[in-house]
């Protein structure tokens, strides 16, 4: 059963902060810090004492939401009450891994209150979904289909039940086959280059890609395509179906990079072919890495940590000094030393309910 509210990478959350101690370090968003002693603060305003000697007080509008959200923690005492209010907090503040967190810690204070916080949780799930879901329209507007797509995937397989879910995965249903029909297109540059008649990949001189060049090259774009197929019912599917599905990718990409090695003496003496077999390379291994990125993270929504890792590894065999995948490898590292996977198991229950396992 797939219930969880969401463990977004680096460029969606921040990492849960630590508690203030004796030495205060504060933050603003105009990027100044301040260490020191916190002497006041009443929810509006912090008042501190810097090491410099100093005494300052500084509103909370100007202070990060990393810092609010350490003074709260700080303020706020450790009842279920206060831990829903936070949770409620950090969900306004979009800051999906913290809210997980304190509705574990409110169930945990008091668990009579199981079905108020259920409640509270299936309410935070739609809201992230939604909130998630327009972001990934604004970035596709902005043209950054990259990111948009790595948002879209955290709904359908993290909050599959959502019914923004539906829509992610329709979204993401024809950024594969945009993806599938411009293989040989150019990657670098905001827009890539069109073809005579807008149907044929191109060059990077505008020029379509040769009859020839596209036959020699069959083999590579028909398993291309089967991988980013795979992946793209891995994530709908979810659960054991959805590791098959991923598995099944992977496979896909190894006769892709087979296809292409079988190509690639020709490219020295042909320019042409030397141009789609890089093309092929990066699109190849950006669709592996996302395989495996997404395998591993359906390992985590079971909490099998150590096959998440394996799934990590092997891409770094192939592709050491891959970011994505050096990512990866440290969130599922963090996962594994917390415990917490990417599930969102409140008590014995899973919130929301349901499930495609």
């Amino acid at each position: 059963m797939r219930s969880t509210l969401l463990a977004l990478s680096a460029l969606l959350v921040l990492g849960l902060a630590p508690l203030a101690s004796a030495q205060d370090v504060i933050e603003t968003q105009s990027g100044r810090t301040f260490e020191g002693e916190v002497l006041s603060d009443d929810g509006t305003a912090v008042e501190i004492k810097t090491n410099a000697g100093a005494t300052m007080k500084v509103p909370y509008e100007q202070l990060t939401d990393a810092t609010q959200y350490r003074l709260l923690r700080k303020r706020m005492g450790t009842s279920a009450e206060d831990n829903l209010e936070i949770a409620q907090w950090c969900m306004d503040k979009t800051m999906y891994k913290e809210a997980k967190r304190h509705f574990k810690m409110a169930l945990d204070a008091d668990a009579s209150m199981a079905d108020e916080i259920n409640a509270a949780v299936a309410k935070a799930r739609t809201q992230a979904s939604r909130e998630l879901l327009q972001r990934a329209k604004n970035l596709q507007t902005e043209g950054r289909t990259k990111d948009a797509r790595n948002i879209l995937s955290i709904i359908v397989q993290e909050l599959p039940l959502e019914p923004a879910a539906e829509e992610a995965a329709k979204m993401l249903a024809a950024d594969t086959e945009q993806r599938k029909s411009t293989t040989l297109v150019r990657r670098r540059g905001k827009e890539p280059p069109t073809g005579h008649d807008g149907s044929v990949p191109v060059r990077d001189n505008g020029e379509p890609f040769s009859d020839d060049a596209r036959f020699l090259f069959a083999d590579v774009l028909k398993a291309y395509s089967a991988m980013l197929d795979f992946t793209h019912k891995g994530l709908v599917a979810g659960g054991r179906s959805g590791i098959k599905d991923f598995e099944k990718a992977l496979k896909e990409g190894d006769k892709a990079r087979k296809a292409v090695d079988k190509i690639r003496p020709k490219g020295p003496s042909d320019d042409e072919i030397a141009e789609a077999i890089e093309r092929s390379d990066m699109r190849i291994e950006e669709a592996i890495v996302e395989a495996r990125l997404r395998m591993a993270d359906e390992y985590l929504l079971r909490n099998t940590y150590n096959k998440a890792g394996d799934v990590i590894r092997a891409g770094l065999a192939d592709y050491p000094d891959n970011t994505a995948l050096r990512n990866g490898m440290e969130r599922v590292t963090a996962a594994a030393s917390s415990g917490e996977g990417l599930g969102w198991a409140l008590g014995g229950m899973r919130a929301g309910g349901g499930g495609r396992r």
